[in-house]
């Protein structure tokens, strides 16, 4: 079952924050080697869409992941501990309607068997800005 975590965004600015996966006896942190991670923003279910998309491979054996960088943001995470970093960028946000909500979630692929997984899930509150560099 997805977790939901619910946030909010200046229009225009950089989201950043990060979550911690536990395995599923919830006693230590995901062993994400070899796992796809694939996230989607839309500016809702229906219709379908499209701000922005990420995804990236986890490496086995892969160091402490950190935040993506730069204007459009991704998706990072480390291998070991179940560390996952996101970055929205600001060249997506800023094409989000200011006083609107949009939607996204993250899936794991597994390599072991090929099964995906929604691990997070979410409303985005889009705020107006007043200073526009």
């Amino acid at each position: 079952m997805a977790s939901n975590y619910d946030t909010s965004v200046v229009q225009g600015d950089t989201l950043k924050f990060l979550f911690y996966l536990q395995n599923p006896t919830g006693t230590t942190g995901y062993n994400l080697s070899g796992c796809t991670l694939s996230m989607q923003v839309r500016k809702g279910y229906y219709p379908a869409i499209l701000i922005s998309t990420y995804q990236t491979y986890v490496p086995v054996g892969s160091t402490p992941a950190s935040y993506p960088e730069g204007l459009i943001g991704g998706l990072s995470a480390s291998a070991t501990g179940g560390t996952v970093y996101i970055s929205l960028g600001s060249s997506y946000t800023n094409q989000l309607v200011s006083e609107a909500t949009a939607k996204y979630d993250i899936q794991i692929k597994n390599p072991t068997d090929n099964s995906i997984q929604t691990v997070l899930r979410g409303s985005l509150t889009v705020l107006p800005d007043v200073t526009r560099i």
